[in-house]
């Protein structure tokens, strides 16, 4: 029997060595922490210059996500689209569709709908032009939306890892 439970150990052992890091990453209990690795994984692959030239279209949509998961939960719309981040607005919203977060590309749509340049411009610095002047009424709407984003239902977590584990051969 302990001979057994050694061979076992063994083989454990080799499968792990021969796992990527996103495999290793995905093997993480916690949900959070399984993304944040991940997330940590992919942005050293965008430097020195957080250049997406080296990630495939499947990482990339994982790091639009958690931007834009970030972003506004740490500061709202207003942030999201004031910082870099709303350079990615439309492929952020595309990359939502992609894992199945449908109702929350629907709140997020609505948002980007406010913005009063449409398409939202890539460049950072019109972006914050256009929000320095922004009217009540708009940021108004960002604040309900963003009540609807935090209190939504769809577990983005779960459907980003699920994401990932669908295109592991995609995540180097």
């Amino acid at each position: 029997m302990k001979k057994i439970i050694y061979i076992l150990f063994i083989f454990t052992l080799t499968n792990c060595n021969q796992m990527s890091e996103i495999e290793k990453a995905l093997l993480i209990e916690d949900q959070t922490e399984s993304i944040l690795t991940i997330y940590d994984i992919l942005w050293k692959k965008t430097e020195p210059f957080d250049d997406f030239e080296n990630l495939n279209e499947e990482e990339i949509n994982f790091l639009y996500l958690e931007i834009l998961e970030a972003e506004i939960n740490n500061g709202g719309f207003d942030q999201y689209f004031f910082n870099s981040s709303g350079d990615y607005a439309i492929e952020a919203l595309e990359a939502l569709k992609k894992i199945g977060a449908f109702k929350t590309a629907k709140i997020v749509e609505e948002a980007y709908s406010h913005f009063p340049e449409n398409p939202i411009p890539k460049d950072n610095e019109k972006r914050q032009e256009i929000l320095v002047a922004i009217d009540l009424k708009v940021s108004e709407k960002w604040k309900l939306l963003e009540d609807e984003f935090y209190s939504n239902d769809e577990n983005i977590g779960e459907l980003v890892l699920s994401y990932v584990k669908n295109n592991i051969e995609r995540f180097k």
